[in-house]
C-alpha cells in the first residue's frame, strides 16, 4: 500500500499499486508525485519506485502540470520564440527610432512572434499565444516606424 501527496497538497491513501497505476494513466499522478510506502516515513518521488516505471513511461501529463511550475503557468518558458519575441518587442520600443537598425530589429521581432505562434499551433501545451501576438504586433509597429525613420533620415540628407 502507498500514500501520495496530491496536487492539493493533501495526503491520499492507503492505496494499492493497481489504483496508483490507474491514477498515473489518468494523469492524476506523475513521476514527481511524492509517495511513501505504507510503514515507511520517507517520502520519495513516484519515479523512484521501479514497479511504476511501465505506467509512468506511458503516462499523460498530470492534470494541472502546466500551472505547477514556479511561474504559475504565466511565463511560456517552453516556447522560446514567443518569449524571446515578447522581450525583443519591449526593447524594440527604443530601437525602432534608430534608422535602419529599427527596421532590421522590427523584422526580427516579427519573425520570432510568427515562430512562437506556429509553435503554439503545433504544440498547444507550450503556451505563449499572448506573448507571440505581442511580438507580432510590436514587431509590425517597430518595422513600420523603423521604415519611416529611415525614410526621414534619407530625406533629410538630400
Amino acid at each position: 500500500m502507498y500514500y501520495i501527496v496530491g496536487s492539493n497538497n493533501q495526503t491520499h491513501g492507503p492505496i494499492n499499486a493497481d489504483t496508483l497505476n490507474q491514477w498515473i494513466a489518468q494523469g492524476r499522478a506523475n513521476g514527481q508525485t511524492m509517495t511513501r510506502l505504507d510503514g515507511s516515513q520517507e517520502w520519495k518521488p513516484l519515479a523512484t519506485f521501479s514497479e511504476f516505471s511501465p505506467a509512468l513511461a506511458h503516462a499523460p501529463l498530470a492534470t494541472g502540470s502546466a500551472k505547477g511550475d514556479a511561474t504559475g503557468g504565466i511565463i511560456p518558458y517552453k516556447n522560446v520564440p514567443a518569449l524571446a519575441g515578447y522581450y525583443m518587442s519591449i526593447a524594440g520600443l527604443l530601437l525602432m527610432c534608430v534608422p535602419v537598425l529599427g527596421v532590421l530589429f522590427g523584422i526580427a521581432v516579427l519573425t520570432m512572434g510568427i515562430k512562437g505562434l506556429k509553435k503554439v499551433k503545433a504544440q498547444p501545451e507550450v503556451k505563449g499565444t499572448v506573448h507571440a501576438w505581442i511580438a507580432v504586433v510590436g514587431g509590425s509597429i517597430e518595422t513600420i516606424v523603423g521604415i519611416l525613420t529611415t525614410i526621414g533620415l534619407i530625406g533629410s540628407m538630400m
